[in-house]
């Protein structure tokens, strides 16, 4: 395995920003930074938002050691990647030539970049206290007299009924983005991640890898967390009430016990240009599963088509019909 590498830095160039820790440099600098490669020498300007780097002259990968803050804490655990970039490549291809109703051109497109990166993600759990109120629906059988046709028929009908309690459960394992730049419906569309292979971060796992630091505050992620453990209850309550139908499910949840830890996710980004005069597409890749998810445009030439060929097909069975009627 890689060997994690040190920088060292010229303490007369950023004396106040810069902390000499052990065998690493512990960096407080909030704005991008000049480091020098211990292996070659080679002076490497380093991004607040990355904790790694890579010596583009000997290849020497390093991760930077920053303080912890409330809002960049320290990595608590760290899933490892698990597929490599041609198979990333792969599933990406195969994941485009399946949606039919994208242009042509991207669905024979290939990607210009994929980049391995390490997400940085909350792992949230809590206690669900939730008090509900719904409208049951439970449905009989009667018999009925028709007068049309003169005879009993059965017909279902529906009795309505309130129903309110309250409901405990234990909200647990969902991953929320610490990114601003991968938001939290992207990061869902590649989940779920294996959590057996969840292990406590090293420096060592994300060594040779490029690692965010989470740039999203870690009070707007714990309300994204709410917000998604809350959409959870509800769809757990409405699966838990009686009856044959429910309407006017309302529910109030107060969450308690609430642990969010910094996890590392494995994701492949890639970016797909099938169109000079456009930016390229975003697309994500599991980096545990190969899971791909994101925003296809729709070909709305081919939509058009499909259309104008069913209508063609209407129509001319409309006319055939009148000709028939015609000559009969």
């Amino acid at each position: 395995s890689t060997q994690r590498q040190s920088f060292s830095t010229d303490s007369s160039s950023f004396p106040p920003r810069v902390a000499r820790c052990g065998l690493h440099w512990a960096v407080m600098a909030l704005a991008p930074f000049e480091l020098s490669c211990e292996s070659c020498g080679a002076k490497l300007v380093v991004e607040t938002t990355r904790r790694t780097a890579r010596c583009p002259y000997c290849d020497s990968p390093s991760v930077i050691d920053r303080p912890a803050t409330a809002d960049r804490p320290d990595p608590v655990f760290a899933i490892g990647f698990s597929i490599d970039g041609n198979r990333a490549r792969q599933n990406l291809r195969g994941y485009l030539k399946g949606h039919r109703w994208a242009p042509a051109a991207l669905r024979q497109a290939t990607a210009e970049r994929v980049e391995g990166i390490y997400l940085p993600a909350y792992l949230y759990s809590a206690v669900a206290d939730s008090r509900y109120r719904a409208l049951i629906g439970e449905d009989y059988t009667e018999m009925e007299y028709d007068a049309k046709k003169k005879s009993m028929r059965r017909v279902t009908k529906t009795e309505h009924r309130d129903l309110a309690g309250r409901h405990r459960c234990y909200v647990e394992d969902l991953f929320v983005t610490a990114s601003e730049g991968i938001p939290n419906p992207e990061l869902e569309g590649v989940e779920p991640f294996d959590l057996g292979g969840l292990r406590r971060y090293a420096p060592s796992v994300i060594s040779g890898w490029i690692s965010e630091e989470p740039s999203l505050s870690r009070d707007a992620s714990l309300e994204l967390a709410r917000e998604e453990s809350r959409d959870t209850v509800l769809a757990r309550l409405r699966a838990f009430m009686p009856g044959d139908s429910t309407s006017q499910l309302q529910a109030t949840t107060d969450l308690t016990d609430e642990a969010m830890d910094l996890v590392l996710l494995p994701v492949w980004v890639c970016a797909v240009r099938w169109r000079p005069d456009r930016p390229p597409i975003r697309l994500l890749v599991n980096g545990q599963t190969g899971e791909v998810a994101g925003t296809i445009p729709v070909s709305w030439a081919k939509v058009a088509a499909v259309i104008g060929a069913v209508l063609g097909v209407l129509g001319l069975g409309a006319l055939v019909g009148a000709l028939l009627g015609w000559f009969v």
